[in-house]
């Protein structure tokens, strides 16, 4: 597409492209940034614009913080860097890039400034300063002159409003005033992050006389505990040898009241004090006494059966008399 003689005033309805003086000197820069795109306040063209362009209506561009915050969110929100070409030949067809603004940054009273990525050959031709101008192209409010929208920026060399800042190759250190406003923010971070490591601590410190009034209680309860298991075992074994003792009782007197009635001879009574009070019981439920060791046991003699103790304690175990062991010794 063939390019016009010269490049004109208004590309589209509401639209503008200024041209800015490129300098390598950004110190005055905020930081991080290398280009300056808008001026802050009121401004206009070398060329009357913009008032050749809108019949009068609109005398100057502005640019304040209300309005470089909206460029911004759009800008932002659109999520792509913008284009810096050459002549603005992007608006023609040629796209070539010769850099790309991935930041834009307001600083009040100064303006719109950028961070430009430049391609290689873009580099050098500004270092070699073929390239002296940097032009934005832009839409603005018809009615109060606000920008409203970057389009693209061109690297040129035609200018229209060549006192404004420059662009750069490098990204600018930080400046003093900067630097004291970040010192300010690292203050306040600092003093911000004391003021929440003091709290932490005294947090940490109640926290840990919780910890040590908690293991107080814990000890206490764990001595009363096993205060109370010592009394507790104290009474159990009370309790089992009371029950030991009352059973050894109960064997004895079971044991001395079998003698005596002729469930057990005095033969048995070993075998007998070896049984538990339970088998014992048992055996002595299920045997009858045998009515001449009760007899002899009374002192009235041996009844006449003549048997020794061995016998006897045999009759006993077998549930038979005397007599009936003798017969049943006769038969065999």
């Amino acid at each position: 597409m063939p390019r016009p003689a010269k490049f004109p005033v208004a590309l589209l309805a509401n639209s503008a492209a200024l041209v800015l003086a490129i300098d390598a000197d950004t110190s005055g820069y905020p930081a991080g940034c290398n280009a300056h795109i808008f001026p802050d306040g009121a401004f206009r063209a070398d060329d009357g614009r913009p008032a050749s362009i809108t019949g009068g209506e609109v005398r100057d561009w502005q640019m304040d913080e209300a309005i470089a915050a909206d460029l911004i969110a759009l800008f932002e929100a659109s999520g792509k860097p913008v284009l810096y070409d050459y002549e603005h030949n992007s608006l023609y067809g040629d796209s070539r890039a010769a850099g790309w603004i991935d930041k834009l940054v307001y600083v009040p009273g100064r303006g719109v400034y950028a961070h430009v990525e430049w391609t290689p050959q873009a580099a050098e031709a500004i270092a070699k300063k073929v390239y002296r101008y940097s032009s934005p192209y832009f839409f603005f409010d018809p009615k109060t002159g606000a920008v409203k929208q970057l389009i693209s920026t061109a690297l040129t060399n035609n200018p229209a409003l060549g006192d404004l800042g420059a662009v750069g190759l490098r990204r600018n250190p930080v400046s003093s005033t900067d630097k004291e406003a970040e010192n300010m923010a690292d203050e306040k971070q600092v003093a911000a992050l004391t003021s929440e490591r003091d709290g932490l601590k005294t947090e940490v410190a109640a926290l840990t006389n919780e910890r040590d009034g908690l293991k107080g209680q814990v000890a206490a309860l764990t001595a009363e505990r096993d205060a109370q298991k010592a009394k507790l075992d104290a009474l159990e074994k009370e309790k089992a040898e009371a029950a030991l003792a009352s059973e050894k009782a109960k064997h004895a007197e079971l044991l001395a009241a079998a003698l005596k009635d002729g469930r057990l001879v005095p033969a048995q009574k070993p075998w007998a004090e070896k049984q538990t009070l339970a088998a014992l019981t048992e055996y002595l439920e299920a045997t009858s006494p045998l009515v001449g060791l009760k007899r002899q046991a009374d002192g009235q003699g041996d009844g006449g059966h003549g048997l020794t103790e061995d016998q006897l304690a045999m009759c006993s175990t077998m549930g038979v008399t005397p007599d009936q062991f003798k017969a049943a010794q006769a038969q065999a």
